[in-house]
């Protein structure tokens, strides 16, 4: 464990998503946690920062570590498969590329990161990959991932547009995310 990571809730793995029982139970806690008021998740957050139970559990790997066995996922899943090779508008969300809508190839799903988790009953260490869908964006002649962009399949010359606003809040969690914030 690192010098800067401290053993209360917000370093525990059962403290993040509200899946701690202690925290559930827990009178003073529960009178200040309303997820739907930003300065509640605040106050929650600094209750968290001084608070610890028996439970503690940290949610990053913490060395040393015993490992009994190794296990590698190369697989890469990719949901896109019959759009791989297909042309494609996509807007990257940089700033230098701001209002701008390339045409890219889409090339698959293709690793972001390599993920590491350890099971401390098993002692196994799991090894695999985050992946995401990638283009390869000809005028940038490089590869934009997903996750930092906008982008659809062409199917017509017809769609052959650029990507505007509208098509962006129309895409259903950006919707979802709007109405969340009202």
């Amino acid at each position: 464990m690192s010098n800067g990571t401290k053993r209360n809730c917000n370093a525990c793995k059962f403290g993040l998503f509200a899946e701690c029982d202690t925290l559930k139970n827990n009178e003073e806690y529960q009178a200040i946690w309303n997820p739907h008021r930003m300065d509640s998740m605040l106050d929650a957050h600094k209750f968290k920062e001084k608070f610890i139970c028996d439970g503690y559990k940290c949610r990053y790997i913490e060395y040393p570590i015993e490992v009994s066995k190794i296990n590698r996922n190369t697989e890469l899943y990719c949901l896109e498969k019959s759009n791989i090779g297909k042309f494609v508008k996509i807007a990257p969300c940089a700033e230098e590329y701001r209002g701008k809508t390339y045409l890219g190839l889409f090339l698959g799903d293709l690793p972001l990161d390599i993920t590491v988790s350890h099971n401390s009953t098993s002692k196994e260490l799991n090894l695999g990959y985050r992946a995401n869908p990638a283009i390869f964006v000809f005028d940038l002649n490089e590869i934009v991932f997903g996750a930092e962009s906008w982008w659809g399949v062409i199917e017509t010359e017809e769609e052959l547009k650029e990507i505007t606003q509208a098509d962006i809040d129309n895409v259903w969690y950006v919707k979802a995310l709007k109405t969340m914030s009202s």
